[in-house]
C-alpha cells in the first residue's frame, strides 16, 4: 500500500501543459518547461538523482519569472513530492509548505496550485502517520479540485486515493467503511480517464486490495493485487521500486491464503531485483 507519491508525474505533466504562455519565448520559460518535463520523466523511472537535478534547474529558471508566477509554486510542489518519494520528510515538508504559502499569498484561496500543495502535504502527513492532519488538508483539496477540474479528473482521483489511504492506514482507528468508496471512485475515474493499464490504476488497485486484506476479504483482494503487479510489470522497467513493492504485497496476501509456493516465488523475485539494484548502485560512478 501507499503508492501516494506515484502520482507526481500526473501533476507535473499537467504543470508543463499549463506552462505554455501564448507568445512567451523567454529563455527562462523554455528552460523551465524543458527541465520540468525531463524531471517528470526521470521521476517516473525512479531516477531520483536526475529528477532532482532537473527540478532544481527549473527552480533556478523560475526565479526569473515575475513575482506571483504560478510556475514557481508548481516547481516547489514537484521538488517537495520528489523528496517525499525519497523519504526526505523534513525537506519535503519545507518545500510543500512553502508552495502552499506562496499559492495562498499569490493565487488566492482557490487555485489548482494550492489544491496540489494541500494534496501533496496530505500524502506526506499520511506517510508520517499524522492522520488527522492529513485529513485536515485532503478534504479541502478534494473539494477544491472537484470545483476547479470537475469530478472526473485524474487529479481528483489522486486526492480521493490519498484521502482513502489516510483513513485506511491509521493502525489505531482504521476507517475501512469510509475509505472503500473513496478508493473505488478513484479507481473508476482513473480507468476512464487514463485507461486500464496506467500505473495510477495499479496503485489504487493495490490500496484497495490492502483494505480488503485487512478486513480478511482475501478473495476480493487477490485479483486486484495480481492486476496491479501485471500493470506495473507492463508499464515500468523490471527493477522499478513499484514492481518490487507489488511483488511483496502480492506475496504477503498469498501467504495469508496459504498459497506458500507462489508466495515464495514472488518473494524471491523481489529479493533478486533489490539485490541487483543494490549492486548497480554500488558500481555506479
Amino acid at each position: 500500500m501507499l503508492f501516494g507519491a506515484r502520482r507526481v508525474w500526473l501533476s507535473i505533466s499537467m504543470f508543463v501543459a499549463l506552462a505554455a504562455n501564448p507568445g512567451s519565448l523567454a529563455a527562462s520559460a523554455r528552460r523551465w518547461a524543458k527541465a520540468m518535463k525531463s524531471g517528470a520523466t526521470a521521476y517516473e523511472q525512479a531516477d531520483f538523482a536526475t529528477a532532482e537535478k532537473q527540478f532544481k534547474v527549473a527552480l533556478t529558471a523560475a526565479t526569473k519569472f515575475e513575482l506571483g508566477d504560478r510556475r514557481a509554486v508548481r516547481t516547489l510542489n514537484a521538488i517537495g513530492n520528489l523528496y517525499r518519494a525519497e523519504d526526505k520528510q523534513d525537506a519535503a515538508e519545507a518545500f510543500l509548505s512553502k508552495a502552499r504559502a506562496m499559492a495562498e499569498a499569490w493565487l488566492g484561496a482557490e487555485s489548482p496550485e494550492l489544491a496540489t500543495a494541500l494534496n501533496n502535504l496530505g500524502g506526506l502527513y499520511t506517510s508520517e502517520q499524522r492522520f488527522a492532519k492529513a485529513e485536515e488538508v485532503l478534504r479541502p483539496a478534494l473539494a477544491m479540485r472537484e470545483r476547479l477540474l470537475g469530478p472526473e479528473h485524474p487529479e481528483v482521483a489522486a486526492t480521493l486515493c490519498n484521502l482513502g489511504e489516510a483513513l485506511l492506514m491509521n493502525p489505531y482507528r482504521p476507517r475501512y467503511a469510509e475509505a472503500e468508496p473513496l478508493l473505488k471512485r478513484s479507481l473508476e475515474i482513473d480507468q476512464k480517464a487514463l485507461g486500464p493499464e496506467h500505473p495510477a490504476v495499479a496503485a489504487t488497485q493495490d490500496d484497495l486490495a490492502g483494505l480488503y486484506t485487512a478486513e480478511g476479504r482475501y478473495a476480493e483482494a487477490e485479483p486486484l493485487e495480481r492486476s496491479a503487479l501485471e500493470i506495473f510489470e507492463h508499464t515500468l522497467r523490471p527493477d522499478h521500486p513499484y514492481v518490487v513493492a507489488a511483488l511483496q504485497h502480492y506475496a504477503a496476501l498469498l501467504r495469508k491464503m496459504n498459497r506458500d509456493t507462489e508466495a515464495t516465488t514472488l518473494e524471491a523475485r523481489a529479493i533478486n531485483i533489490a539485490l541487483a539494484d543494490s549492486r548497480r548502485r554500488r558500481l555506479a560512478p
